[in-house]
């Protein structure tokens, strides 16, 4: 190809290259008694054609097959197929159900069905179970293509290093940056300005409806766009500078500590190569070439300079290295001079490939990406520190949940803040392809330390009465009185454990997740979903009352009260919760708003809802809302439309009074207009009477 894009190591040098088993669906097969056969296998052979395309097609193929599976679901090449274009497309954790379908109704279906299911199964985070099954294929009998039995091994690698790596799951937060700045397109290669104010990052979205795609995988060129960090949220993502954009490709890898001197891939000369823009009367200026000894006819991907500007690190695929792309290095001796670039070595590159380079705050970490060391799956973050002697570690994995089965890349350090850091991945719950996540290191639990006695009593404190003078044999001793009792044995911790879903689809929802103390409303534990199976378990002080506040990427913020028996026996409470998916025309009840009798007065028993819906107001800068007022149909029917109307302003009084711009809001009192059960029954009426708020735009 002429035009060479950056993340063409995930598109030729991946697993995903290689054809799968063409299995055949029979007509006959296929065909049941129902109604609708003719449409099916339109979609079969539709599917089929994206299939043998591979690459971006698979996408296509599982939309189409999908169609099929709602006339046939049990049919088992069908499903086999399925199961095929998602693990091979931005689908990956769905394969699983299909591909063990495929193999329940027919164990032979293909001959690399156990290989297939096995990676699958690892995508669902069930990893004895892929070993198993990947072994099991390894021993059948049959000749294996030298391809597939290469999989097969790296595979096992991937599932033996994540059992080691996720036993020791870091206290991390990782959220997805939202969709102002992620796409249903590859996002990357994030780039901070020194002050941290501005993002700058690749795209692979298309810039006009009228683009029209060169590359195989169907994809756009590769575009810089920013995005600007305003009140802690960040702006709708732009295209950065028109001298930066052009009809090729072009990613942002590395700015200078000044923040004056902008590092380019540029995909368009040579292999590509690394090009620099400079700022200069406050204008970003047209790309040159770097006067570092960088660039060959080979491809040099990533880049980065260090904060010092003593140290280079680049990325090639240059000839004489330890194979695929290597990390090189370079230093500083002194003025303009710079060292030869030196290969990193085995200490850090393998025969796999290695990507993305950064530095640390400090200059004294390298942060980079690699498919070898021992990674979970695809590219893993790895580190490696500078020692006293000059000299590169040993590069350690980053660990879990920074590291996943999915492509992990591009770790950058927080300009500013020590404990935050950025990432892009295609791990579940994006927005499609590679999206930018925001991870937070979070504080280390306090040490529980076990006290060896029998019985742990807490002593109630102890007030001194009077003061009495004994004489013990002839002598005067003071004897002090004092009052009070021991209390119960001081209450045990307890497991609170669940699930958070979608409220509609049930899918799991990577969450994160805050538990408060509702007697003194103070923050006790902090958590996150699993964005697996939406699972999460915290431990609480005992058995009371706790408020939840959860919040999520494309979610209203929850915030759920989880209420513990003093009598309830059991070591864990199962709490699960739902929310609330963000689109136009949602409908979402407000049910713990109460007024005054008769009134628009807000009671201070409203003050977890108000706050709930006020944080989903202030996670979604762009939202729109219309706050609606309903009541049942007893009374005069003007009072209720006045009184309902009364109510929905003083909900946005609210808002507007906590710093909501009045221009998302409106407000309507319906009245009795539109009840949501019988008017004829108490319960009923409970119901009609409430508040609730529609999402009117995004």
């Amino acid at each position: 190809m002429k035009y060479t894009v950056l993340l063409i190591l995930l598109l030729f040098l991946s697993e995903y290259v290689y054809p799968q088993t063409d299995v055949i669906i029979k007509r006959r097969e296929f065909r049941t008694s129902k109604p609708g056969f003719r449409v099916a296998w339109k979609h079969i052979k539709s599917g089929d054609e994206y299939y043998l395309a591979g690459g971006q097609g698979y996408n296509s193929a599982f939309n189409e097959y999908q169609q099929a599976y709602i006339y046939n679901s049990d049919n088992a090449e069908l499903n086999y197929k399925i199961g095929i274009s998602a693990l091979f497309s931005d689908k990956r954790e769905e394969a699983g159900d299909f591909l063990n379908k495929a193999y329940e109704l027919k164990n032979d279906v293909a001959e690399d069905i156990l290989l297939f299911k096995g990676r699958a199964t690892a995508f669902q985070g069930k990893y004895n179970p892929s070993i198993e099954d990947i072994n099991n294929y390894l021993n059948t009998s049959g000749r294996k293509p030298k391809v597939n039995i290469t999989r097969a091994k790296k595979y096992l690698a991937e599932d033996s290093a994540a059992l080691i790596i996720t036993k020791d799951t870091l206290r991390v937060e990782i959220i997805n940056m939202g969709s102002n700045v992620n796409s249903a397109a590859d996002d990357y290669s994030e780039v901070f300005t020194p002050d941290g104010k501005k993002m700058i990052f690749g795209s692979r979205r298309g810039i006009s409806a009228k683009e029209k795609s060169i590359y195989p995988d169907n994809k756009f060129n590769e575009n810089i766009y920013y995005t600007n960090l305003i009140d802690s949220t960040y702006s709708v993502a732009m295209l950065f500078n028109k001298k930066l954009t052009t009809k090729y490709c072009e990613v942002p890898l590395s700015m200078n500590a000044a923040g004056d001197r902008l590092f380019i891939y540029m995909g368009y000369e040579g292999n590509g190569d690394i090009k620099v823009s400079s700022f200069k009367k406050n204008k970003w200026k047209k790309p040159v070439p770097i006067k570092f000894n960088v660039n060959t006819r080979d491809q040099e991907s990533s880049f980065t300079i260090s904060h010092k500007g003593d140290k280079i690190v680049f990325v090639s695929d240059r000839k004489k290295g330890m194979g695929g792309k290597d990390i090189y290095l370079m230093t500083n001796k002194g003025g303009k001079r710079w060292s030869r670039p030196v290969n990193a070595g085995p200490a850090i590159n393998t025969k796999y490939d290695e990507e993305s380079v950064r530095f640390s705050s400090g200059d004294d970490t390298l942060w980079f990406s690699s498919q070898g060391h021992e990674t979970m799956g695809g590219f893993d973050i790895f580190y490696s520190t500078l020692s006293g002697d000059r000299k590169w570690s040993e590069a350690i994995n980053a660990g879990y949940p920074i590291n996943t089965q999915w492509d992990d890349m591009f770790y950058s350090p927080s300009p500013v803040t020590d404990s935050t850091f950025y990432l892009s991945s295609n791990r579940k719950g994006g927005f499609g392809g590679l999206d930018i996540f925001k991870g937070r290191y979070l504080p280390p639990l306090p040490l529980n330390i076990p006290v060896l006695v029998d019985t742990l009593y807490e002593i109630a404190p102890m007030k001194q009465e009077t003061v009495i003078l004994i004489r013990e044999q002839g002598v005067e001793v003071q004897e002090i009185k004092m009052e009070g009792q021991p209390v119960l044995p001081k209450e045990a911790e307890i497991l609170l454990i669940g699930t958070v879903t979608d409220s509609e689809t049930k899918e799991p929802v990577l969450a994160r997740i805050e538990v408060f103390d509702m007697s003194n409303d103070q923050v006790i534990a902090t958590t996150a979903s699993s964005d697996v199976d939406g699972t999460y378990k915290v431990k609480v002080p005992g058995k009371k009352s706790y408020m939840l506040s959860l919040r999520a990427t494309g979610f209203l913020s929850g915030m759920e009260r989880a209420v513990i028996p003093v009598t309830y026996a059991k070591e864990s409470f199962t709490f699960n919760i739902t929310l609330n998916k963000i689109k136009v025309g949602k409908k979402v009840v407000l049910n713990n708003i109460l007024f005054e009798q008769g009134k628009a007065v807000i009671t201070k028993s409203s003050t977890p809802e108000l706050k709930k819906l006020l944080a989903a107001m202030q996670d979604n800068p762009e939202m729109k809302i219309e706050i609606s007022g309903h009541t049942d149909n007893t009374g005069s029917s003007v009072i209720n439309a006045k009184l309902s109307s009364d109510r929905a302003k003083a909900i946005v009084d609210y808002l507007i009074k906590n710093g909501i711009d009045t221009n998302r809001m409106t407000y309507k009192g319906y009245g009795s207009e539109q009840p949501v059960a019988e008017n004829n029954t108490p319960a009923g009426r409970a119901k009609n009477r409430r508040v609730e708020f529609k999402i009117t735009g995004l």
